[in-house]
């Protein structure tokens, strides 16, 4: 299908007038068992039109009258998560999908109420409310609280008398007024093309917020947006469209929200009603999960827990990653491996991007043996000096390339109607897709990569992914569901025989749907390089962490273009403190390319991100137990603060890190601290919260701050993650009532650190933390006095904190600091 754009139009199939809409008029008959209910409905036929009022055109609507009978089958997975289907038909589709993956094995028991007015079905967290004519569903939660409240394709008062009609107003003359581009619970049939779209409702409530659904660049906050879930390579980062799109959101109302499907979707929360939001599916059928929270950090597990838990990537993962497009020889990368040594900036990924190759971008998977004679050894050598090499392909076959006769030979790719590969235009001339719908195409192109990682290839990129035809002919899919699929079912196939191959769990990935967190690593893709994009890169990686992903990168520098070398440092002040930070670019992205202020301040920050290693990763291990993003907004931790719903320029690293990146050209920016005591981490100044602030940050300076209580621990500085000491530590702390700290080291064994101030006194205890430890003490006078057990100990002023060693002894140790 060539089509100047792209998207599957997916509100402009169901505006098409010439298709009558069929909603869901009364619930006629009810099937109870022990796990959920199955609801026959009735259905009316609408036909709409437009009819001019005085000289503004307005939607109105006829009864055509009785439609085909549907069906609802409700069920509980767990008391916390509701699923809901709907069809038309006597029948609802048991729709297993690649995106589902769990298995609730002891669904809980369901208590079903039926009256002549209502059907009501409950667990202990979750109440379901359904009036039979006209339907209509109201879900609450254990507190009471509205989350769920479809429209009824009726106009009634309340009580409800079944009638459609209210104070003589019929249904179709009332649609302009309570349905205009709202679409109650039912679907519409094209007979000529065979698609159908599904969709329904629900009250919005007046101080409710929406976020989620992906990678989106725009605000954070998606009240009042239209969400289309198409996947697209945006070429910047100021569009709608996205890499990484995912059919989940969560609402301050405290619930999840997750449809079970690939096909094209749209939601309208709240920019064509302000009132009301909408999910449209083009798809015959709606299958959805309904998460109780109320808390984000509860939602996420509960939403993982059907599409996959995260898993954990190797600690060297979690160092810098120097790249560009591309190193084009051995030597190059070579001489940029000595020079990241020589200029000691840590770093622990060497990344060949598209150059690798005989020719560039004709993806063969062997190396070019004019300008990489030896890979193995260049692997070998990189690997002594403490750097992982990464290798780039993409999941299509130039037609140039050795591997294509043979994927046509044997069908591994997408076809055409007549049989041949379906083509797509590439940079250098057509390139067939990749089918990893059939497995067959999998173990094929997989087994292709035998030789790299026998060398000792440490990861690979699967770029692209977002542009999988939809009139091509797949393995296992039609073309339309196969397009947001493509993503998740190629980043599967590289990420499990990576993992098989290598040991470690990971990928660097560009696009993604909804389960893709069970292959991490993702980057945001190619931002243009403005301060613009600056800003709404930050929006994609906190959006996509809602959904799911605890890990997420992006371009230090900025991607088509040439960073200023304020640019280049802002981005790379931000970059660096991403769960994984990767330099990347058309030209080169090492610091030093951008003059002697630049190298300073970057290895400055690169430097401290390292040493915040320990930190970092045990957070990571933490997060990826609980499926929280690692780097999330303020409104994770605060949700009940609206002061946080629609900040997305700051984000906390883990619990303790506040960071608010530069984004702009003016070196300062308002920064929101939530309730509780902060600590500016540069100078130690506290700072009640509840406030904002204008931060004033010299080209040099991160505007970064403590919460009270942190426990950061930190590592001695390090060329790469190899050469860090994860026993002899400093724990970097701002005392403050009770906290702990989990120290979670790569070889699983696991450290405990608890610091409790009050009255005049910190006691600090440590468990299986038996090397040198010294205590960095923020916001302790000079006064005080430390002691471990009997032994006393110094307390050294060291800037504006205190600092106290205690040398290498037992496993569990505590420490008491008299502050009187």
């Amino acid at each position: 299908m060539n089509r100047p754009d792209p998207v599957f139009d997916v509100s402009a199939f169901a505006r098409d007038h010439a298709r009558p809409l069929t909603c869901v008029s009364a619930i006629t008959e009810v099937t109870a068992d022990a796990n959920g209910a199955t609801l026959y409905c009735a259905t009316q036929r609408l036909q709409r039109r437009y009819r001019d009022r005085y000289g503004t055109s307005l939607e109105v609507a006829t009864l055509l009258g009785p439609g085909p009978v549907a069906t609802i089958r409700i069920e509980f997975p767990t008391e916390a998560i509701l699923r809901f289907r709907f069809a038309p038909g006597d029948t609802v589709p048991e729709n297993q999908t690649p995106m589902v993956v769990g298995v609730f094995s002891e669904p809980p028991i369901v208590q079903v109420e039926a009256t002549e007015q209502q059907i009501v079905l409950s667990t202990a967290h979750l109440c379901v409310t359904l009036d039979r004519a006209p339907y209509r569903m109201r879900v609450t939660d254990q507190r009471g609280t509205t989350l769920v409240d479809t429209i009824p394709a009726a106009v009634y008062q309340h009580p409800p008398t079944g009638e459609s009609e209210i104070g003589g107003t019929s249904l179709p003359d009332a649609w302009p007024w309570f349905f205009r581009d709202q679409l109650p619970l039912g679907f519409v049939e094209d007979p000529d093309s065979g698609l159908a779209q599904v969709f329904d409702t629900s009250f919005m409530g007046y101080d409710e917020h929406f976020y989620g659904f992906g990678e989106k660049f725009g605000p954070l906050d998606k009240r009042g947006q239209k969400i289309v879930l198409w996947h697209a390579n945006p070429a910047g980062k100021t569009w709608p469209l996205s890499y990484k799109n995912i059919p989940f959101f969560m609402s301050t109302r405290g619930y999840g929200h997750f449809i079970n499907s690939a096909y094209p979707i749209t939601y309208h929360m709240g920019d064509l009603s302000h009132t009301h939001w909408t999910m449209q599916v083009q798809q015959g059928l709606l299958d959805y999960y309904l998460i109780a929270g109320p808390s984000f950090s509860e939602i996420l597990p509960r939403y993982t827990a059907i599409t996959g838990i995260p898993q954990m990537p190797p600690v060297w993962s979690f160092g810098l990653w120097m790249s560009r497009m591309s190193y084009q020889s051995q030597e190059q990368v070579e001489t940029v491996a000595r020079e990241l040594r020589e200029q000691r900036v840590p770093c622990d990924v060497i990344h060949i991007d598209t150059d690798w190759f005989k020719t560039f971008w004709v993806n063969d998977l062997e190396f070019s043996p004019e300008r990489f004679p030896d890979p193995a050894g260049m692997i070998a050598t990189l690997r002594e000096q403490g750097f992982r090499t990464t290798l780039w392909q993409l999941p299509y076959i130039s037609t140039q390339s050795r591997l294509y006769s043979e994927g046509v030979e044997h069908g591994y790719f997408a076809r055409a109607a007549d049989g041949n590969p379906r083509h797509i235009d590439g940079f250098f001339g057509p390139a067939a897709v990749i089918d990893f719908s059939n497995p067959a195409a999998v173990e094929w192109y997989t087994a292709a990569f035998a030789p790299l990682f026998a060398m000792g290839v440490a990861g690979i990129k699967t770029d692209f992914g977002e542009g999988a035809p939809i009139d091509a002919i797949y393995h296992g899919y039609s073309g339309l569901e196969m397009h947001n699929l493509y993503p998740l079912l190629y980043n599967k196939a590289i990420y499990e025989y990576s993992e098989r191959m290598t040991g470690e769990k990971l990928i660097w990935g560009r696009s993604a749907y909804a389960g893709s967190q069970r292959y991490p690593i993702y980057w945001g893709g190619d931002p243009a390089v403005r301060w613009g994009d600056l800003a709404n890169v930050l929006n994609g990686g906190l959006g996509l962490g809602l959904c799911g992903f605890p890990f997420w990168s992006q371009d230090i520098g900025g991607f088509a273009g040439t960073p200023t070398p304020e640019l280049y440092i802002r981005w790379a002040q931000m970059g660096l403190f991403m769960t994984h930070p990767r330099a990347h670019g058309p030209i080169a992205r090492e610091p030093w390319v951008f003059g002697q202020q630049a190298l300073e301040i970057f290895r400055r920050y690169t430097n401290l991100r390292y040493q915040m290693l320990p930190y970092i990763y045990s957070e990571a291990v933490r997060c990826v137990a609980t499926s929280q993003p690692v780097m999330r907004p303020m409104l994770f931790d605060w949700q009940d603060d609206p002061s946080t719903y629609d900040i997305s320029d700051q984000f906390m690293l883990g619990e303790w890190l506040l960071f608010a990146p530069i984004v702009d050209e003016t070196n300062q920016r308002r920064v929101y601290l939530p309730a509780g005591q902060w600590m500016n981490y540069w100078t130690n100044e506290i700072i009640e919260g509840s406030r904002w602030l204008i931060v004033q940050a010299a080209l040099d300076e991160l505007p970064l701050f403590l919460r009270a209580g942190a426990i950061v621990p930190m590592a001695a500085p390090m060329q790469h993650t190899g050469e860090c000491d994860w026993h002899n530590l400093t724990l970097d702390m701002f005392p403050a009532g009770k906290s702990t700290f989990t120290l979670t080291r790569p070889d699983g064994t696991v450290g405990q650190i608890t610091c409790l101030s009050g009255e005049g006194r910190i006691t600090i205890e440590l468990e299986n933390m038996s090397g040198e430890i010294t205590l960095h003490l923020r916001g302790i006078h000079s006064g005080a006095s430390a002691a471990l057990g009997n032994q006393p100990l110094a307390l050294e002023k060291h800037g504006h904190a205190q600092v106290c060693h205690i040398p290498a002894g037992e496993d569990t140790r505590r420490v008491e600091i008299n502050l009187e």
